[in-house]
């Protein structure tokens, strides 16, 4: 993603969102695996699923400088560049894990006090991220459901689902999972839907729900005809109808 500087109002963030909105859908398309730690790529998500409305209001514009500030402060806490590029691992991890800490309270702090704005939904998110980094996987999973719950059916939605599907599957919960990916891939602006759906198989696969997979994956080629999907899925899939 191209360096730019850091917003200091919502306004001037839409812009800079709304001017990088194909990169981005360039990006999203060659890694399938979002793993979500900027919120500059959480905002891009949030801005292309209509999320970000009506920023020129009071409530909205401190919600978002709150949580750009907070996202600046916690990538120089952990000895990155403010404004862009990948958040690289210190190499002392003791620091690392402090700013995680910190951060996770700050965000969580920020989505609490900016309840009902799309800034708090996103501020979610990047708590239940960090707390996942922390290995703090009840209370990332209390995060993302907060999340998923604020943000009204669009594509944070869709990313806070997945987040949920994975820590499932950490857990052993294979059928959560699917139905964690199925309710991604229920999110009309979610540009992954396809994708979540080939997952959502994969994983009633391994709950033993044959018959619910083939389903998944049916409607899957019905909607997304011409997307790829992961060779081992596909092969996973072959094997399940040829046993048929």
């Amino acid at each position: 993603m191209a360096k730019k500087k850091a917003p200091n109002t919502a306004g001037d963030a839409l812009r800079d969102i709304e001017a990088s909105g194909d990169r981005f859908a360039e990006w999203a398309a060659e890694n399938a695996a979002l793993i979500l730690g900027s919120i500059a790529i959480i905002l891009v998500l949030a801005a292309g699923a209509g999320l970000y409305v009506q920023h020129g209001s009071t409530a909205r514009d401190e919600a978002a400088n709150a949580l750009a500030i907070a996202s600046g402060n916690y990538r120089l806490a952990m000895g990155a560049d403010v404004t862009a590029g990948k958040i690289e691992e210190p190499a002392n991890p003791e620091l690392a894990e402090r700013a995680r800490t910190e951060y996770a309270e700050k965000f969580a702090e920020i989505a609490r006090e900016h309840s009902g704005t799309s800034a708090g939904a996103l501020a979610w998110l990047e708590a239940g991220n960090l707390q996942a980094e922390l290995g703090k996987t009840e209370h990332a999973v209390v995060s993302f459901e907060s999340a998923r719950d604020a943000a009204g059916g669009l594509a944070v939605e869709a990313i806070a689902s997945t987040r949920l599907a994975g820590l499932a599957e950490d857990r052993g919960d294979s059928a959560g999972a699917a139905e964690a990916y199925e309710r991604a891939a229920a999110i009309e602006s979610y540009p992954l839907r396809g994708e979540a759906l080939t997952e959502a198989a994969r994983c009633w696969v391994a709950a033993g729900e044959t018959d619910r997979a083939l389903a998944v994956y049916q409607r899957f080629e019905a909607e997304f005809p011409d997307e790829f999907v992961a060779p081992q899925i596909e092969s996973l899939i072959a094997e399940l109808r040829l046993a048929r």
